[in-house]
């Protein structure tokens, strides 16, 4: 019997399946979709680095069944001691990284992801 509640299935299930850590080596580096949702990116930079997301459509396909609204967070964080800093940056094709994009040496970012619409995606930093 059918309750008066039905639960519906998460938008994506990377949502809940975890995070993945990626260990950035020091040079510039374009995440793959699967790294542009969910992730921790570390990185020990001996200069300035950026770190470039996937394009808008390539997440939003891993993501899978996607809702316009539906959110996920990448945190960068920046090991080196002092100086040198990450940029997160967004990919020319359907991506928008809004608020600084720089993370400082020896500090952490946290930017949240938002489907806008069916080929976009933009980063809020937190």
């Amino acid at each position: 019997m059918a309750g008066q509640f039905h639960l519906e299935q998460p938008p994506f299930d990377r949502a809940l399946n975890g995070r993945i850590v990626v260990a950035a080596s020091d040079e510039a580096t374009a995440l793959s979709a699967a790294q542009s949702i969910h992730s921790i990116i570390t990185m020990t930079p001996g200069a300035s680095r950026a770190v470039t997301t996937a394009t808008g459509p390539q997440i939003i396909a891993e993501l899978g069944e996607y809702r316009v609204g539906s959110t996920f967070e990448v945190t960068i964080v920046n090991l080196a001691g002092a100086t040198h800093p990450i940029v997160f940056t967004a990919n020319a094709t359907g991506v928008t990284v809004t608020g600084s994009g720089t993370v400082a040496a020896a500090s952490t970012a946290t930017f949240i992801g938002r489907v806008a619409s069916s080929s976009t995606v933009v980063y809020y930093r937190k």
